[in-house]
């Protein structure tokens, strides 16, 4: 199951706000909040994208146990 705390926890590491990540990848506020919140899927490349920002892999930010901020 694909967990979105752990973005949560590396976007307030790199204190980033919802809009600036949406900036990212490309896409509105609303989209990227939707996605942050579970109501939509992020996509392969979308997850790619944010792995590569944040320095960690797919598996770090979406499946993994909560990082500690």
């Amino acid at each position: 199951m694909i967990q979105t705390n752990n973005l949560v926890a590396y976007r307030k590491l790199h204190n980033l706000k919802q809009e600036d990540v949406a900036k990212i990848l490309n896409m509105s506020k609303t989209s990227y909040s939707y996605k942050e919140t579970g109501k939509q899927e992020f996509r392969l490349n979308e997850a790619k994208i944010l792995a590569d920002y944040f320095g960690t892999t797919i598996d770090d930010i979406f499946f993994n146990n909560l990082v500690n901020i």
